[in-house]
């Protein structure tokens, strides 16, 4: 079995890249995990959550690294074996540990699928900040019938329609695209008068 030296992760119970962390989640610094190389069939399903250990395999503080030799994700168990937490690397740390993968690493995971919601997103937490806030904000306004009309021609480029309000609302809580940094723009600009 392959350990790992010196590596951050970030646990939470939602996977987040590493390029999301922000300056105030709390890391945690480990000294030495094992690494197990696992099929790609099961790497989803540990990204998915959706695994409940049959056998014990070797961890440290219940928490251990997988990786399909491409990718690496740190997870931390509970007692009963279900996935708790869930970290990737940063990218120093994750090329580090992919350099040390090798076929032996290779274990048959022995699991059982639970049915737990997929904690993947695909959103960034920058993507989902815009949208509550421009969520919040448009809900504020809603008797607000300048500030709607206005932002409406922002988002569509056209000023005909008979509910602004919930057509806004619902094209707000569609798939983050440019008019949503530009609406937060432009809301930015109108708080601050």
């Amino acid at each position: 079995m392959n350990y790992i030296y010196n590596i951050r992760v970030n646990l939470k119970e939602n996977l987040i890249n590493f390029y999301e962390w922000n300056n105030t989640d709390n890391l945690t610094k480990i000294d030495r995990i094992p690494l197990y190389l696992v099929s790609s069939k099961d790497y989803v399903n540990i990204l998915n959550m959706n695994i409940k250990l049959k056998e014990k395999i070797s961890l440290v503080n219940n928490m251990c690294l997988f990786t399909n030799s491409v990718d690496i994700v740190c997870i931390l168990f509970t007692n009963d074996g279900i996935i708790d937490k869930i970290s990737k690397l940063s990218l120093i740390d994750e090329s580090d540990a992919l350099d040390q993968v090798n076929e032996k690493n290779k274990i048959e995971l022995k699991y059982s699928l639970i049915n737990k919601n997929n904690n993947y997103k695909m959103t960034t937490r920058y993507e989902e900040k815009i949208v509550n806030e421009l969520l919040e904000y448009v809900k504020s306004k809603k008797e607000d019938n300048n500030i709607i009309d206005y932002l409406y021609y922002e988002w569509f480029s056209n000023e005909k329609c008979n509910n602004k309000y919930e057509k806004l609302i619902k094209s707000i809580n569609k798939k983050h695209s440019i008019k949503h940094d530009k609406l937060y723009k432009i809301i930015e600009l109108i708080k601050s008068v």
